[in-house]
C-alpha cells in the first residue's frame, strides 16, 4: 500500500502529537526522519520531519490536521 505525505510538523513533539491524534481516529499515521533531528533537539525541523498516511486515508488525516489546525490559531 503507497502512502502520502501529508503535513510537515514544526517540531518532533508535534509530529508524534499528531501521529497519536490521527491513530485515536484510525488513520494509520508514521512519522518520517525523526531520527535526522535527533542531534537539533527541539530546534525547528527544517522540513527533515514529515507525516504519511496510506494513500486510502488521506481524507481522513486532511480532516484532523485542518480541526488542528483551526483550534491551534484561536
Amino acid at each position: 500500500m503507497s502512502r502520502i505525505k501529508v503535513y510537515e510538523p514544526a517540531t518532533l513533539i508535534e509530529a508524534h502529537l499528531l501521529k497519536g491524534m490521527m491513530r485515536q481516529f484510525g488513520v494509520e499515521a508514521e512519522v518520517h526522519g525523526d531520527t535526522l533531528v535527533g542531534g537539533m533537539g527541539e530546534l525547528p525541523a527544517a522540513g527533515l520531519i514529515f507525516i504519511s498516511v496510506p494513500n486510502t486515508q488521506t481524507q481522513e488525516a486532511f480532516q484532523i490536521l485542518q480541526d488542528y489546525e483551526s483550534s491551534a490559531s484561536r
